[in-house]
C-alpha cells in the first residue's frame, strides 16, 4: 500500500434562526445556548490539535445575533424570566419556566446533575398529576431560583465548564443565590464575547477556512424563481408565482458584506442555504467571485445521470458560466449523518474506528479504480450543523471529537485540508456538464415548498412584499421607513419559516416560529399605517403537535415469508410507514436504510417487512424494541438465521429462541407469533424498530416516537370492514 494520503473536509454548517420578535427581544434562547455550549467550544477544542483542519459556515443572521447580545446588551426570553428575582415571579412567569425550563435532552443533560433532576421529577412524577396553579403551591421560592441558575447552567459548553465562575456553580450545585445568577449570565456573556474573535484568529492562522451563507439564510433558488420547485419534482404543487432574484442578489451581497466587515476580509467558499443549488443561483455566486459552494452528492448523482459512480463524489467538480467558474464540493451522505445520528450511540472508540475504516475503505476504492496518483484530485467531504447533534453524545460530544482528532492527527493514510488549500494543490477538477436544481434533503425543495402550509406562507410573503413595492414607488416615505419594511422581508425570506410548515419537521416550539414569521409580515404593513391582512392573525400551522399517527392494518394479512414481494395483493392490508415523510426535529437525516416499513398481522401472528432504500448490511441485526405493555426485546438475525426473544427481569435477563420465521432477500420479511409475545386479542403493543451492527445502533423508525397497534380478535375484519 502506498503512503499518499486521502483528503477529507469537514464544514461545520453554524446557524439559527433569526429570533428576534416585534417586541425586539429574542423569542427562543437558542443562539445563546448553543453560544455558550458549541460555537466556541468546538473552536477551543479544535485548537488542541493543530494539524487538524476544518472549515466553518458561520451564517451573517447568526453572527448578528450574536453581536446584539454581546454589543446591544439584546436579551432572549429566557435571560429575561432567568434574571427576575425569584420572589417576584407571578404566577405566569413561574408557570412559563416550569413548562421551559427542561427543554433540553433528559439522559445527557437533566439525569446527570442531582439536583436539577430532582427538580425535573418533583415536577413531572410527584406533581404531575396536579393541575399547573396547584404545582405551583409546592415549589419554594428557593427551588424557582435553583431551576432559574440550572438551566442556565448545562447549556455552557464542557470546555467552558472549566472557567472558575462556571465550576464554582456546578461544585455549588444547589441554594444559589441571586448574585450567583448574574455572574452566570455575565459569564454567558464573555463567553459569547470570545466566538467571532477566536474564530477569527484559527482562520488567520490557516487552521480553519471560514465560509458563509446569504444574510438570512433563504433558499436561493426558490427566491430567484419557486418554478425551480417544480423543476427538482414535477409531481409538487406550487404557490402564486415568485420570482424576485434581486432580492437572492441582496441576501448574499449583504451577507458577504457583513461577514467581511466582521472579520476583516470575505470568504472564497459558501454553503448556500440548505445546500440549495441551481444553475442560475450558481451565476450568482459566481458574480460575487465565490471560488467554491458544497451541496450534497444527490446533486451530483442527478446532474451525471449514468456516469455518475459512487465514487464520483470524491472529487469537486466545476460549472462554467461563459469567463466564470464555480467549483462545486459533495457531500457524503453516510459519513456526514454518521456524526449527525449514529455515533451518539455508541462507543466512542468504537465510533472513531469504524469512521475511519470508513475513509481508508473509501481511499482503497479510489486507488484501485484510478490509481495513488489521482489521490491528490480527490476529497471526502462531510458536512453537517456543527451544534444540534453533541447534546445527544456523552461529554457534549467533546470526548468523541477528541479522540476523532487525535486519530486524525496520526493516521497515516488521511489527511484534513479545507477547501481552498485543496483546491490549490489540486491539478484536475472535471466540468460538470448541468447542475440539477435541489438541496441537500431528496435532491428537491420539497422541505420548504409544495405543501399547503408551505405554499400560504410563500403567498403571504409575495403578498406583502408587493404590498412594499407598491408603498416604495409612490416615492412618499422616508428611506429609513422603507429600509425598516425590506428588512423584514428580507427576514422573512429565510429557510427556517417553511422547515417547520408541512409534516416533515416538528418540535414544541412550531407555534412561535409560525408567528414569528406572521409578526415579521404584519410589520410590513404596520409600517407604512396600514392594517395588516387578516389572514396574517392566523396560524398557518394547522396542527401543534409531534405530527406522527400510527397506522391500524385494513384488514387481516397472511403473508409468505421469502424475502420478496411475491404478489401485489401479499401485503395489501398492512399498515405502511413511509420513511421519507416521518417527522424529524431540527437535524434531517438523509443516509436512511428504511425505504417503507409494513405492519401486519392474522388471528395468530405480527408480521413485519421492511423495503430498503439500497441494499443493507449483510451484518445488520433488526431489534424490534417493545415498550408497551411491557418491555420486550426482539432480535431478528437475517446471517443467523434466527429470532431471538429478550426479556429484562430484576436487574438480568433471559433469551429465547422463537420460530424463526423470517427471510432477507429483495427485502425482509419476518413473522412473531403473538403468543410468544404474551399478548392477547385487544391489548395495545407499542415498539420501535431499530437497526443494529455490531452492537451498535445505526437507525431508529420511527426516530421520535412509537408504532402502536391493537392485537386483532376473530371479528377485526368485520369491525375493520368498510366500503
Amino acid at each position: 500500500m502506498g503512503e499518499t494520503k486521502l483528503n477529507i473536509a469537514f464544514l461545520w454548517h453554524q446557524h439559527q434562526p433569526y429570533y428576534k420578535n416585534r417586541e425586539g427581544y429574542f423569542q427562543m434562547p437558542w443562539v445563546r445556548f448553543h453560544g455558550v455550549k458549541d460555537y466556541l467550544d468546538m473552536i477551543l477544542l479544535l485548537k488542541e490539535f493543530p494539524n487538524v483542519k476544518q472549515n466553518i459556515n458561520l451564517v451573517p443572521s447568526l453572527l448578528l445575533q450574536i453581536n446584539d447580545y454581546v454589543e446591544k446588551g439584546v436579551k432572549d426570553n429566557v435571560w429575561i424570566l432567568s434574571e427576575k428575582l425569584a420572589p417576584d415571579l407571578n404566577l405566569k412567569e413561574k408557570r412559563t419556566i416550569l413548562n421551559n425550563f427542561f427543554m433540553a435532552n433528559y439522559e445527557s443533560m437533566i439525569k446527570p446533575y442531582n439536583r436539577y433532576h430532582e427538580l425535573f421529577l418533583k415536577i413531572h412524577e410527584e406533581l404531575a398529576n396536579l393541575p399547573s396553579d396547584e404545582q405551583l403551591r409546592f415549589l419554594s421560592e428557593q427551588e424557582f431560583r435553583d431551576l432559574q441558575v440550572w438551566y442556565n447552567l448545562i447549556w455552557v459548553g464542557m470546555i467552558s465548564r472549566e472557567r472558575p465562575v462556571i465550576k464554582r456553580l456546578f461544585d455549588k450545585a444547589a441554594h444559589f443565590s441571586e448574585e450567583d445568577k448574574k455572574l452566570l449570565l455575565n459569564e454567558h456573556l464573555k463567553i459569547m464575547s470570545e466566538i467571532i474573535p477566536t474564530h477569527r484568529e484559527l482562520w488567520q492562522s490557516g487552521q480553519i477556512e471560514l465560509a458563509t451563507s446569504p444574510f438570512y439564510h433563504p433558499i436561493l433558488p426558490l427566491l430567484i424563481d419557486t418554478k425551480m420547485g417544480k423543476a427538482s419534482d414535477p409531481n409538487i404543487s406550487l404557490p402564486s408565482h415568485f420570482s424576485h432574484p434581486e432580492d437572492a442578489e441582496v441576501q448574499l451581497e449583504r451577507g458577504l458584506a457583513y461577514f467581511e466587515k466582521l472579520f476583516g476580509g470575505k470568504p472564497v467558499g459558501m454553503w448556500p442555504s440548505e445546500g440549495s443549488v441551481s444553475e442560475e443561483a450558481a451565476e450568482l455566486l459566481m458574480k460575487q467571485n465565490l471560488k467554491w459552494i458544497a451541496t450534497d452528492e444527490g446533486i451530483l448523482e442527478k446532474s451525471l445521470g449514468k456516469t455518475f459512480d459512487q465514487t464520483s463524489i470524491y472529487r469537486p467538480y466545476q460549472l462554467k458560466k461563459e469567463s466564470r467558474t464555480l467549483n462545486i464540493f459533495f457531500r457524503d451522505h453516510y459519513l456526514s449523518d454518521a456524526i449527525g445520528f449514529v455515533y451518539s450511540n455508541w462507543d466512542a472508540d468504537n465510533a472513531v474506528s469504524d469512521f475511519v475504516s470508513r475513509l481508508i475503505s473509501i481511499r482503497k476504492k479510489i486507488v484501485e479504480k484510478s490509481g495513488e496518483s489521482a489521490l491528490r484530485n480527490h476529497i471526502v467531504s462531510v458536512i453537517l450543523d456543527g451544534e444540534n447533534c453533541w447534546e445527544y453524545y456523552e461529554n457534549d460530544g467533546r470526548t468523541f471529537l477528541r479522540k476523532l482528532y487525535a486519530r486524525l492527527s496520526t493516521e497515516p493514510l488521511v489527511k484534513t485540508v479545507t477547501y481552498s488549500e485543496f483546491l490549490d494543490k489540486s491539478l484536475n477538477v472535471p466540468k460538470l456538464p448541468r447542475l440539477h436544481p435541489g438541496s441537500w434533503i431528496n435532491s428537491n425543495f420539497n422541505i420548504w415548498i409544495g405543501s399547503e402550509e408551505d405554499n400560504r406562507a410563500w403567498d403571504l410573503l409575495k403578498n406583502a412584499r408587493d404590498f412594499l413595492v407598491k408603498k416604495e414607488n409612490e416615492e412618499s416615505y422616508l428611506p429609513e421607513t422603507i429600509r425598516e419594511a425590506w428588512e423584514k422581508i428580507f427576514i422573512a425570506e429565510g429557510s427556517d419559516w417553511c422547515w417547520w410548515y408541512g409534516d416533515e419537521h416538528s418540535s414544541s416550539q412550531d407555534l412561535e416560529f409560525d408567528l414569528l414569521f406572521r409578526q415579521h409580515l404584519i410589520r410590513v404593513y404596520e409600517i407604512f399605517g396600514e392594517e395588516a391582512p387578516i389572514e396574517l392573525y392566523q396560524s398557518i400551522k394547522h396542527k401543534h403537535y409531534q405530527r406522527f399517527a400510527s397506522k391500524s392494518p385494513t384488514h387481516l394479512i397472511t403473508p409468505q415469508i421469502d424475502g420478496r414481494s411475491s404478489h401485489f395483493f401479499e401485503w395489501n392490508g398492512a399498515a405502511v410507514y413511509d420513511g421519507s415523510v416521518l417527522p424529524q426535529s431540527a437535524m434531517h437525516q438523509v443516509s436512511r436504510s428504511i425505504d417503507k416499513f409494513y405492519v401486519g398481522f392474522d388471528i395468530k401472528k405480527l408480521y413485519l417487512r421492511i423495503d430498503f432504500l439500497s441494499k443493507p448490511d449483510p451484518l445488520y441485526e433488526y431489534v424490534v424494541s417493545i415498550k408497551t405493555p411491557k418491555p420486550m426485546t426482539i432480535v431478528l438475525s437475517p446471517l443467523k438465521g434466527i429470532i431471538e426473544k429478550v426479556v429484562h427481569q430484576n436487574g438480568s435477563y433471559s433469551k429465547t429462541n422463537l420460530d424463526p420465521s423470517l427471510k432477507l432477500d429483495l427485502l425482509l420479511e419476518a413473522a412473531i407469533a403473538f403468543k410468544d409475545l404474551d399478548l392477547k386479542p385487544g391489548e395495545s403493543l407499542g415498539f420501535q424498530l431499530q437497526i443494529k451492527q455490531r452492537n451498535q445502533i445505526v437507525e431508529a423508525f420511527p426516530s421520535m416516537n412509537i408504532i402502536e397497534i391493537e392485537v386483532p380478535d376473530e371479528n377485526y375484519d368485520l369491525r375493520e370492514w368498510s366500503v
